[in-house]
């Protein structure tokens, strides 16, 4: 695949055309064919409430955040995130790193909660599983017929969603013990106040009181659990749902840096450039194009 073809999202269904499927119907709704140079431009911590991804490591390796839980991918691995996920990537920078994703939509399987696509205490990670070339290959496919748009590729790119739902339901099937912890601990009941609450103002003290904890106790335990200070943290929260927005919505940076907790589009800006590697602008054209 050519460079220019990479690190672009495209849109198989869109929201609008989406509203018109079924609902009982799970949909192809947009796939990601992303490479990173020395771990620029890698996507932040965000979720997507009713969409699933299943994601593939191509090349290299790095961490991968689902849920509060850090994971080591590499390589033939596969990551499943089900809708409400949050999630967040750290590529090793010292190795290229390429990934494929595809994003499923109306998503309701038997005897698991909507847009899931594994019980939420089954690990999300599936370290080079059988199925990785096949779904490669078929991704693969979705990409390319997403990228032409030729009349009736919405219909092939659903064929081949619903192939890769399969492979993942035998992938998921033919694994044993793999149950987690879920991330219930004040540390769990804190990250998940700020997922609902990252565009307000938010300080260490403020959240000490609201959870009865010493200001130096949080900040400790936020720096063991994810490397990062509450401050840190909270930024990262807000870039990724400002990457998700920029992507997949046509407002203006103004309105997405007040969207996700910044006054200042300037400062935005300049928050963002240090996290990303790109203007906010610069990283709508990277992604989606002119």
């Amino acid at each position: 695949m050519r460079e220019t073809e990479l690190n672009r999202q495209r849109v198989v269904f869109t929201p609008q055309e989406a509203a018109r499927l079924p609902q009982d119907q799970p949909y192809a709704a947009y796939i990601c064919h992303y490479d990173w140079a020395e771990g620029e431009h890698a996507t932040l911590m965000h979720c997507h409430e009713r969409l699933a991804e299943v994601l593939l490591i191509l090349k290299g390796s790095g961490r991968y955040t689902v849920d509060l839980r850090r994971y080591e991918v590499a390589a033939g691995d596969v990551v499943l995130c089900s809708g409400g996920a949050l999630h967040d990537e750290f590529p090793q920078a010292d190795q290229p790193y390429q990934t494929l994703c595809v994003a499923i939509g109306n998503l309701a399987l038997a005897d698991l909660p909507p847009y899931s696509l594994l019980s939420p205490d089954r690990c999300p990670l599936f370290h080079q599983p059988e199925q990785f070339a096949d779904l490669k290959q078929l991704f693969c496919l979705m990409d390319r017929y997403a990228a032409e748009r030729e009349p009736g590729f919405q219909e092939l790119c659903q064929h081949l969603m619903l192939a890769s739902l399969e492979l993942v339901r035998r992938m998921a099937a033919g694994r044993k013990e793999d149950l987690v912890n879920r991330e219930d601990s004040t540390f769990g009941r804190v990250a998940k106040y700020i997922d609902r609450h990252y565009a307000e103002d938010l300080s260490i003290e403020q959240l000490a009181r609201q959870f009865y904890l010493s200001p130096y106790h949080l900040s400790h335990i936020f720096r063991q659990k994810t490397g990062y200070s509450l401050k840190q943290y909270v930024l990262r929260r807000r870039i990724g749902e400002a990457q998700m927005r920029l992507v997949n919505a046509q407002d203006s940076i103004q309105t997405i840096s007040e969207a996700v907790g910044f006054a200042d589009a300037s400062y935005f800006s300049r928050i963002f450039s240090k996290y990303v590697g790109l203007t906010p602008t610069e990283y709508r054209k990277f992604r989606i194009g002119p």
